[in-house]
This record gives C-alpha cells, structure tokens and sequence, in this order.
C-alpha cells in the first residue's frame, strides 16, 4: 500500500477534484497464470472497517500469442 493523491477532473459540479488515496500495487509469481484474490481492510476514523475483496485474472503470455 501507497500514499496517493487521486484527481478527477468534471467529476459532478466539482472542475477539479483531488482527494487523499491509498494505492494498492499487486505483482503476481513469475510464470504465474489464473486468479488470485486479496483482501484488503480499510479502517476508518471513529471504529468503522470495511473490507474488500479484489481478484484478478494474470493471463499467461502464451495465452496473448506473445
């Protein structure tokens, strides 16, 4: 996980909006092909959490005809 800054720009009655962000950066095994999932937990001020659950699907090389 990373600091970040996250802007858009249009975004409703907002021209430009910049917000605080966490970046989460995932880098699968070498030679790794299929569906991983993580789990992320965010804690927010005052007690409450939430948490994520993100999969993502690594396509071998072979697959892309590289």
């Amino acid at each position: 996980m990373k600091k970040a800054k996250a802007s858009a720009t249009n975004y409703k009655q907002c021209l430009a909006l910049e917000v605080p962000a966490y970046v989460a950066i995932y880098r699968s095994r070498p030679n790794f092909a299929g569906s991983d999932t993580m789990t992320v937990e965010i804690k927010y001020q005052g007690g409450r959490s939430e948490i994520q659950r993100i999969t993502v699907t690594i396509e071998s090389p072979a697959a892309k005809g590289i």
